[in-house]
């Protein structure tokens, strides 16, 4: 037995000289070398197997003789191990140089809302208008990413009635004095529903007329914007951005429209520019009053004429216990001898709404009636534009404060056309 320890001893130690590097032929040498010393040994001490047993360790003397083994170099490929949970979530909150102060998971936002449209009349069709998702980032308390992306119609792709849109995308900076900046693109500083338009901000089922048609909501560009508050409750904000740009063909059943000419800034015409002044008074409680105006250096860039085009406007929001009224009125100049000779070179709208909302705890109960009149281009191929008076009744109910139910019934009358009767039913949400 203790031959055969002894014979494992020495292979194992073969073993490590091989695994540093010693060829074949150097370890049958060794080999043949210990064979010869195990026969000499046993020729003067006898057999290995009846050998004294070794010295108990605490009775050695010094191991300053002893010449320890070759340390073995290790060829193993090390594998890592497998990540946890908690590795995962180190990586999510350790914080990283791009994301400011903090863990970056914690300055980072999400948000949205989402809207479905049933429509009976006229015009029969249920319809989930649009799905939107808010992210948000804070760079540092005053370096702050918003970005918007919406699905309209739920499927998009050739042949589908759908889009997928990138709204808002831009970076503010929160300067000294009340002041900031936005650079990117943005939503344009005009009208009420242009900028705040969540399903449970506002009653009816469709956004009002006058804002899609003559502001036109839903309006982003993309420049940069500044805004200045001041302590009296007036506020400026003042942008220059990406521009318009109505087609003029009267092949084109969008000839001399407003709405038609948002370029989204997907690869937008940057020949011309537009700017944007907007006032705004919060100094009274419950009331928000803004007067705003756009300049358009030449707001249909495929006409060789001057259309350089103006708009001006103003809203009113006044909210008290449950009374709330709303008002606007937006009137585009547009220059050109195209646009005069086809009825296009003065666009407008008006309306007001008056509301009365009933809570009830978490829930509530409001109902409203409001009346519309515009007037938008209707160029030969335009057979969506006129004159209209429009009027619509309808209420919301509310079961918490982010989730809406809807139901409206809009008549709308075109001068010398057809009347409109529709009932629309509608439920939304936001976060």
């Amino acid at each position: 037995m203790k031959f055969r320890h002894i014979l494992f001893g020495s292979f194992s130690y073969l073993a490590v000289l091989s695994a540093q590097g010693v060829t074949l032929e150097e370890l049958a040498e060794r080999l043949e070398q210990l064979e010869k010393k195990v026969e000499k040994y046993e020729a003067q001490y006898g057999p290995l197997e009846n050998a004294p047993s070794p010295t108990p360790a605490a009775d050695r003397g010094p191991l300053s003789n002893v010449i320890p083994l070759p340390t073995p170099v290790s060829r193993a490929v090390v594998t890592p191990a497998p990540a946890t949970a908690d590795d995962i979530d180190s990586s999510f909150l350790t914080p990283s140089g791009g994301g400011g102060a903090g863990n970056w998971f914690e300055r980072t936002t999400l948000g949205g809302y989402g809207e479905l449209h049933l429509n009976q009349g006229d015009v029969e069709q249920i319809d989930f208008h649009r799905f939107v998702l808010f992210i948000n980032h804070s760079f540092s308390d005053r370096i702050k990413l918003f970005t918007e992306l919406e699905i309209e119609h739920s499927v998009t792709g050739e042949g589908q009635p759908g889009a997928v849109e990138l709204e808002q995308a831009y970076v503010e900076f929160l300067l000294d004095n009340n002041w900031s900046i936005r650079a990117g693109q943005y939503l344009v500083p005009v009208g009420i529903l242009n900028e705040v338009h969540e399903p449970d901000t506002f009653y009816g089922v469709e956004r009002n007329n006058v804002e899609v048609n003559i502001i036109p909501t839903t309006w982003w560009e993309g420049g940069v914007l500044a805004t200045k508050n001041l302590e009296n409750g007036l506020g400026f904000d003042f942008g220059i951005h990406s521009a318009l740009a109505v087609t003029t063909d009267l092949n084109s059943s969008n000839a001399f429209r407003i709405r038609s000419g948002r370029q989204q800034v997907a690869e937008a015409d940057a020949s011309d520019y537009a700017a944007t002044f907007r006032a705004r008074y919060n100094g009274i409680p419950g009331l928000s009053l803004t007067a705003f105006a756009n300049y358009q250096n030449d707001i249909a860039p495929d006409s060789d004429e001057d259309n350089s085009a103006l708009l001006l406007g103003g809203s009113a929001v006044y909210q008290r216990g449950g009374f709330g009224l709303r008002a606007l009125i937006a009137h585009w100049d547009i220059q050109g001898q195209s646009f005069e000779d086809n009825d296009a070179d003065s666009q407008w709208g008006a309306y007001i709404e008056p509301s009365y909302r009933w809570t009830f705890g978490d829930q509530a109960v409001g109902v409203f009636a409001r009346y519309s009149r515009y007037e938008f281009a209707q160029g030969a191929g335009n057979s969506r534009g006129g004159e209209f008076d429009e009027y619509s009744v309808g209420f919301n109910y509310w079961p918490i404060a982010n989730v809406v139910f809807k139901a409206d019934y809009t008549l709308i009358e075109e001068d010398g056309g057809e009347d409109n009767e529709t009932f629309n039913f509608g439920f939304g949400y936001s976060f």
